[in-house]
Parts: structure tokens; sequence; C-alpha cells
């Protein structure tokens, strides 16, 4: 199992909002716009990645997925995202 932090910027409420559902399934809002998901498989994560794909416009849509390790909180801010990958 995998953690992961998503952070999109998405233009249209209605696909932001479908994002947000999607994203909720497999973990919990951390901010406004910032996913947490503690435990995805790689298939999940394949199936998130997919979904999302479907969703967004990559003209004017951004979705970044930063792989973890134990989320660190230092006053507030989310540390040591090691890799990134965008949607």
């Amino acid at each position: 199992m995998m953690k992961f932090l998503v952070a999109y910027d998405i233009r249209k409420d209605e696909v932001r909002a479908k994002v947000s559902r999607l994203l909720t399934k497999y973990g919990y809002r951390i901010q406004l716009s910032v996913f947490y998901l503690p435990d995805v498989s790689e298939s999940e994560l394949d199936r998130i990645y997919l979904d999302i794909k479907k969703l967004i416009n990559p003209r004017t849509d951004r979705v970044f997925f930063y792989p973890v390790e134990e989320i660190e909180v230092f006053e507030g801010y989310p540390l040591e995202p090691w890799n990134v990958e965008v949607v």
C-alpha cells in the first residue's frame, strides 16, 4: 500500500466537485484542494489517475500526485513529498 497527497487546481466547479467526491472514496481532505490517500494499492492508484484524467481539461486544470511516507506536519504544512507525478 502507498500513501499519496493529491493536490489540484481545477477551473470548473462541477469537475472539481466530481474529483473531490472521487478522492473522498480513497482518503480525506486536508485542505480545500488537497487530499491525503493513506492506503492505496497500485491498481487503485491507476484507477484514480485514469478517472481523474477523463474528467479534467489538461489545458486549464492541474492535478499533482505526491507519494509520501508518513505525513509529517510542521506548523500546519505537510512535508517531504519525494516525487511528483502530474496529470
